[in-house]
């Protein structure tokens, strides 16, 4: 009998979880809204009501331990089942896999609620690698570890305002996570360990916070957090403005002791101010971001900049069928003169690669991209994305960057703007709430840019996810 490859592996587990999950499901509520990303968001207090338990899983989103239920927990979690394969990887650089590669997630939380005050949230995470040609990456492979582990206590609560201390490792995310978010499309996701203080008023919401970003070990509860690179900003959300304008005001800091550009590697300090505009009015939705950069890299001088847009227009087809047609359109600055001091590339911290791609070829730095999406919603299960994502370089003194922010291609070996085109396919079957089926083809065709600067050819992404969540 021939061996089982990887590939054949990784479709037989993922269609054994789709036969086994199915017949929980149909009990499932249809009518509740998706779960949210980021799981602490969520509250089922709605459930102290019996009459509302009318989801399979709810006898675990809802466990009074105390008569008068003031003291309840909320146990919850994910799976998600992942097969990839990337021809020509990063256009050639580094090992290359020709099989592809099966990715497996877990994530389980419990949410405490001790009273009116105080709140306990823990989630553990392990993800299991198999397959790759040289092995897992950095955020491919965990397994187990404290994902999360916080206390809120609620310092003041009245007359609709409250100030709340959050302290521990959590997952922190801003505005529409461009820039500040829990890396979701690799396997491993990120956290911070943090102290935030949220405080809440009417249409206010304002968050300062101090936080360093948690690194990855190879062994069980080994990560740790440490001071080669610290955060630390303030974040205010003003909603429901005049002309159905929302708008995010911040600033965030950012020292790095080994940071690492085209340029160099040098110590960095910079600070960044930042707002953010978005909204609806009814078809039409916008989001626009405006960010301004400066501090010291080295012995010189930070100024950089960037702008990011997405503006769709949503036509109703009927029922729960709908079309968006949306234009992205994002230039974030790259250094104008490697043989300075100064530097003139945008950092954008801890980028969303989603927000770019599926595959996230390129990163946000020294970029400029025009983005044409259409994503079409046939019923309650059917979604479908078809876009194409043009790439330039936006200084010819600067390189091109991973969406980890490391260097991918040199700018110095040529002096070619147009870095390439991706087109990309996504569709997407959701069973219901708790179980959805993604399908992604992407291909990449390398510019005069990637040709030119080390003979570049192009690169081809398949992927298949299935995701089940409670």
């Amino acid at each position: 009998m021939p061996p089982i490859s990887n590939h054949s592996l990784a479709t037989i587990l993922m269609w054994m979880v789709v036969m086994i999950f199915p017949p929980l499901s149909v009990l499932a509520n249809e009518e509740r809204p998706s779960f949210n990303s980021s799981r602490y968001e969520e509250n089922y207090q709605f459930l102290r009501d019996p009459s509302q338990r009318t989801d399979f899983f709810d006898s675990v989103k809802y466990i009074p331990l105390n008569k008068s239920e003031s003291l309840y927990l909320t146990l919850g979690g994910e799976t998600r089942q992942h097969y990839e394969f990337i021809s020509n990887n990063n256009w050639g650089k580094g090992t290359q896999d020709d099989n592809g590669y099966y990715l497996q997630r877990y994530l389980v939380h419990a949410d405490l609620h001790a009273g009116e005050r105080t709140r306990f949230f823990v989630e553990m995470m392990s993800g299991i690698e198999t397959g790759r040609e040289g092995g897992p990456r950095g955020v491919d492979k965990d397994p187990l570890a404290v994902n999360q582990g916080f206390i809120d206590f609620k310092l003041w609560d009245e007359s609709e305002q409250s100030l709340t201390l959050r302290a521990g490792r959590q997952e922190i995310i801003f505005g529409s996570r461009r820039f500040f978010n829990y890396r979701e499309r690799p396997n491993m996701r990120l956290s911070h360990d943090a102290v935030t203080g949220i405080y809440r008023t009417g249409e206010w919401d304002v968050r300062a916070f101090g936080a360093r970003p948690v690194t990855l070990n190879p062994d069980v509860f080994d990560n740790d957090s440490g001071p080669v690179k610290t955060v630390w900003g303030l974040y205010g959300v003003r909603q429901n403005l005049p002309f159905a304008l929302n708008t995010d005001l911040y600033y965030i800091g950012l020292h790095s002791r080994n940071a690492t550009y085209d340029q160099g590697q040098a110590e960095e300090t910079r600070h960044t101010f930042g707002t953010r505009i978005w909204g609806k009015k009814k078809n039409l939705d916008y989001n626009f971001e405006f960010l301004y950069q400066f501090g010291r890299f080295g012995q010189g001088d930070i100024h950089a900049y960037a702008f990011a847009s997405d503006t769709g227009y949503t036509i109703p087809l009927g029922g729960p069928t709908k079309v968006r047609f949306s234009l992205r359109a994002d230039v974030y600055s790259g250094d104008d003169d490697p043989n300075d001091a100064d530097l003139n590339s945008f950092n954008p911290f801890f980028p969303k690669g989603k927000h770019i791609s599926q595959l996230a070829a390129s990163g946000l730095i020294n970029q400029r991209d025009l983005h044409p999406r259409i994503n079409l919603t046939l019923d309650k299960h059917w979604s479908l994305t078809a876009s194409t994502l043009f790439i330039w370089r936006d200084s010819l003194n600067d390189g091109v960057y991973s969406i980890g922010n490391g260097v991918l291609r040199s700018g110095q070996s040529s002096r070619a703007r147009y870095v390439g085109t991706q087109p990309e396919l996504e569709v997407k079957y959701s069973f219901n709430r708790h179980l959805d089926l993604k399908g992604t083809f992407v291909y990449f065709r390398a510019g005069k840019f990637l040709e030119q600067s080390t003979n570049g050819s192009d690169t081809t992404y398949l992927g298949s996810m299935l995701t089940f969540r409670f």
